[in-house]
């Protein structure tokens, strides 16, 4: 079967992109967008990749969601080679999110991560513009099919809420999350 997606041009495509790609999960409609492949394939493609179990798959309000299986038993083979002889792709959510202001920390948590039952898909920290964070949420929203649970807080209020403890907090880094931008670990 392995060898079916490989001779497949886009279950190989949508592969690739899932080995490349930041560890974080994609909607159809977004990996359709970013490889130029038709809905209708890329979600067939999406389907068998699940099947296979390379990638997985989980659903938020109806809504599916697909992220690279880190439990598949060839994951580390395919992303050593794939590490090797493919190109890496720059995800434009990060880049996004690094130009909302000044953002001293984001984490990607929750429907991001294939944690669709945390309370937040996204903390951001810092000083944030709200026009360009709305533009942004409406892009989101749209390239995920949903809207996202979001969390904006000052440096202040992020580092007493760390180091207390908080549940809130807790939660997201009891799980996994990505780090956008953390410049406050060390603090």
């Amino acid at each position: 079967m392995l060898q079916e997606i490989v001779d497949s041009k886009t279950d190989s495509s949508v592969l690739s992109f899932f080995l490349s790609a930041p560890a974080r999960s994609f909607s159809v409609t977004e990996v359709a967008k970013r490889l130029s492949v038709p809905y209708l394939k890329t979600a067939h493609s999406l389907n068998k990749l699940a099947a296979v179990g390379p990638v997985a798959s989980f659903s938020k309000k109806g809504k599916k969601y697909y992220i690279l299986n880190r439990h598949y038993k060839l994951l580390p083979e395919m992303k050593n080679y794939w590490n090797q002889s493919g190109p890496k792709y720059e995800d434009e959510l990060f880049s996004a999110i690094k130009h909302l202001g000044d953002i001293k920390a984001a984490f990607l948590s929750g429907v991001f991560t294939g944690q669709p039952n945390l309370p937040v898909d996204l903390l951001l920290v810092g000083k944030v513009n709200l026009n360009k964070l709305s533009d942004f949420l409406k892009i989101v929203a749209k390239m995920m099919g949903q809207e996202i649970n979001y969390s904006v807080m000052t440096v202040d209020e992020f580092l007493l809420r760390r180091d207390t403890f908080d549940k809130f907090i807790k939660d997201i880094f009891d799980y996994p999350h990505l780090d956008v931008v953390d410049t406050l670990s060390k603090k």
